[in-house]
């Protein structure tokens, strides 16, 4: 039996302890790290994993087990298998999944798993069979099954059960790109808005957790942007949000 006990030693406290306190970029780079992943390598080799919703590393035996696979892919194409399995990683991100399965964009494979026969469930979070899905044969037995009438399920239910659905997942679908990046917290492109505000350039003093200034600095250096671009855009989509929409959209007119 593997031993993942975790192995403790002044260096591994010491990790431990500044983490508290910094990111695990800063950590890497007191300890003379070129990056934070050598430090994982090395906290992976004491059998440490880094929970990412603590920012800490903590023993890799308390990591739970992946759950075994809910999707049957036995049966799926070569390709829709892998793509089902990859969303079996933890943090599997959909854009990702699909350019290394050889699509442009993550719409083309969904696209590619609904002529397949699957769809997505918010549920499992990954592709299932479609419920009364039927490989298209030819055009005789099409027009048969439209023919058919719609089949009560063992509870009674119908189709007609989702019609006062419809309608709010059409919109969904429509603004399936604005949802996208709601819950991802990503743009589609990747690109960083940025406004064009007009009026004089003052000085304004504002207090602030510094653990948030931190984050703004690294930003900014990350994404070679300015702190002030940064606090405008923030601003304005606040200001969006929550009330001064056509206030704001009035003011960028100018």
């Amino acid at each position: 039996m593997e031993n993942n006990e975790p192995k403790y030693n002044a260096k591994v406290h010491k990790i431990i302890d500044l983490l508290k306190f910094k990111n695990r970029h800063e950590v890497a780079k007191e300890l003379n790290y070129k990056t934070y992943k050598s430090l994982d390598m090395y906290m992976r080799r004491r059998n440490f994993h880094f929970d990412q919703k603590q920012q800490q590393y903590i023993p890799a035996k308390l990591v739970s087990k992946p759950p075994e696979r809910s999707v049957s892919v036995t049966y799926a194409p070569k390709r829709a298998q892998a793509i089902m399995t990859a969303f079996e990683e933890e943090d599997a991100d959909p854009r990702t999944i699909a350019q290394n399965a050889g699509f442009e964009s993550h719409k083309d494979m969904a696209e590619y798993m609904k002529s397949k026969g699957f769809e997505w469930s918010i549920h499992k979070n990954n592709y299932v069979e479609s419920v009364g899905y039927i490989e298209p044969l030819h055009e005789e037995t099409e027009e048969k099954s439209k023919a058919e009438p719609v089949q009560p399920n063992l509870k009674g239910a119908t189709a007609e059960g989702i019609e006062e659905y419809i309608p709010f997942l059409r919109f969904l679908y429509e603004k399936r790109d604005e949802v996208y990046t709601l819950l991802s917290g990503v743009r589609e492109d990747g690109k960083l808005p940025r406004y064009a505000v007009p009026g004089l350039v003052r000085t304004k003093a504002i207090y602030m957790s510094d653990l948030i200034a931190k984050l703004t600095a690294e930003f900014s250096e990350e994404k070679n942007i300015t702190q002030r671009e940064i606090v405008e855009g923030a601003l304005i989509e606040y200001l969006q949000k929550y009330g001064f929409k056509q206030e704001v959209e009035s003011l960028l007119r100018k």
